[in-house]
């Protein structure tokens, strides 16, 4: 809820008998003034209340919108799974354009990168980040050929590494300690990314080479099938086949299955009742006599509809008419359960059918239809519920304007009034102080008046 400031008027301390009577009549006069102020302040608390419903609905949305997504990416290519016989030798994970297959792979080696490092009898460096081997400040890097320059504007070791990382060349450079804690030495290493036999060299401006080359790197062998001849990769990430890609772990043997499974079409199809009741609640808060900020408004019904229209997009394929035969059904109060065992049946009859009636969310079919409805929902510039939220907020912002100004003409009008009603409380108090002078010497006077006849 937004804060509101208080409009009573500061009391003054009079001295007249009527100062009660004056600080009551700027009490009043503050009240009405504030009453335009208090109704700004209770549109502001409206609209507060309002956005923070709107945000609340926004966020199940968002959450139906990610089920969606989950969904999509579960049917076609993502309905294929790859198991291995042995997962210490390799993984592995499928993309478009897999189909199920099975496969043998033989790795006989994971590969190795070239190794080089800084040669002895450079300048030892004790503290790599004021020290450095070369007292230049440019140099070329060679890698497979390729030069690079490279610039050490810090003039440490520290920034040489920074600058040859920095570079566009296919390496990794580090610095080591080769001399331990009593003596340190730092040194350069400077590794190749890929799993080959890379030259690798770095030069001052006299063309004195810096490195060594320690260990000279290797490609990745294996073979697939049983075949005889060895194949070779400068990546640990193989494209065994279209959509199956396999990431090596260490030399042995296994076995690769790609399989079409609708396990993970379930497991999406569960998330997706999840978050649509989820909706339908959200939804629910904002209608009947105790709804919320948002009961009434247009919007609510907008959204109702359009969940409805979700459930109800796709059209017919082959022996798949609508969501419920996938396993999805309503209940009485509009919420979704989901059957596995139904779209199990659904699936042994036809996968084909099933994932024709899903679509994908570029395509057609169930999920493009509800998540063109959901983006016309959820779309951060042409959403329905971004456009009211940032209407809110808009109108939040003219509001906070408008209380601004009225607490500040309140505040004005208060001081006015205070000032004028102490002028005025300082006035009576002098007059009632002189009628109090003048009637205290009358009376003494008729009393010795009164003595002297006696």
């Amino acid at each position: 809820m937004a804060s509101t400031s208080s409009t009573s008027p500061t009391a003054f301390t009079g001295s007249s008998s009527y100062s009660a009577d004056l600080q009551n009549a700027i009490t009043r006069a503050v009240g009405f003034a504030s009453l335009p102020l208090q109704v700004l302040q209770n549109k502001q608390n409206d609209a507060t209340d309002q956005r923070t419903a709107l945000q609340s609905l926004s966020s199940t949305f968002q959450s139906l919108q990610n089920s969606v997504n989950a969904l999509n990416n579960s049917v076609g290519s993502g309905s294929y799974v790859a198991n291995l016989s042995s997962s210490s030798v390799a993984s592995a994970s499928t993309s478009s354009g897999v189909t199920a297959g099975s496969y043998s792979l033989n790795i006989t080696s994971i590969g190795s990168h070239t190794n080089t490092m800084s040669a002895n009898g450079l300048t030892t460096v004790s503290d790599p980040s004021s020290g450095n081997i070369d007292s230049a400040t440019s140099y070329t890097l060679t890698v497979d050929g390729q030069s690079f320059q490279i610039s050490n504007s810090s003039g440490n070791l520290n920034g040489l590494a920074n600058a040859i990382n920095a570079s566009a060349a296919n390496i990794q450079a580090t610095v080591v300690n080769v001399g331990g804690s009593s003596s340190p030495d730092y040194r350069l290493s400077v590794q190749g990314r890929k799993y080959a036999a890379t030259s690798i060299q770095l030069s001052d401006g006299t063309n004195t080479s810096l490195l060594n080359t320690l260990s000279t790197g290797s490609n990745v062998t294996y073979q697939v099938n049983g075949q005889t001849s060895t194949a070779t990769s400068d990546s640990r990430s193989i494209a065994l086949s279209p959509g199956l890609t396999v990431n090596v772990l260490q030399t042995g043997s296994t076995d690769i299955d790609v399989t079409q499974s609708t396990s993970g079409i379930s497991d999406a199809l569960t998330s997706f009742a999840a978050a649509y009741n989820a909706v339908v609640d959200e939804l629910a808060k904002s209608r009947g006599q105790s709804g919320g900020p948002l009961s009434g408004d247009s919007i609510i019904y907008s959204l109702s509809d359009s969940l409805r229209n979700i459930a109800n997009s796709g059209a017919p394929s082959g022996s798949i008419y609508s969501i419920a035969d996938l396993g999805l059904t309503f209940d009485q109060n509009g919420h979704l359960s989901f059957d596995p065992s139904a779209l199990s049946q659904a699936t042994s009859k036809s996968l084909t059918d099933v994932q024709n009636f899903l679509g994908t969310e570029s395509s057609g079919g169930f999920l493009k239809g509800a998540n063109d409805i959901l983006t016309g929902i959820e779309d951060p510039t042409t959403g329905s519920l971004p456009q009211a939220t940032q209407s809110l907020t808009d109108e939040l912002s003219s509001i906070a304007g408008n209380i601004s100004s009225q607490q500040d003409r309140i505040t004005l009008l208060q001081q006015t009034l205070t000032a004028q009603m102490s002028k005025a409380d300082a006035t009576i108090s002098s007059l009632q102080q002189q009628v109090t002078y003048y009637t205290t010497l009358f009376t003494t006077m008729r009393q010795n008046n009164s003595n002297g006849n006696g």
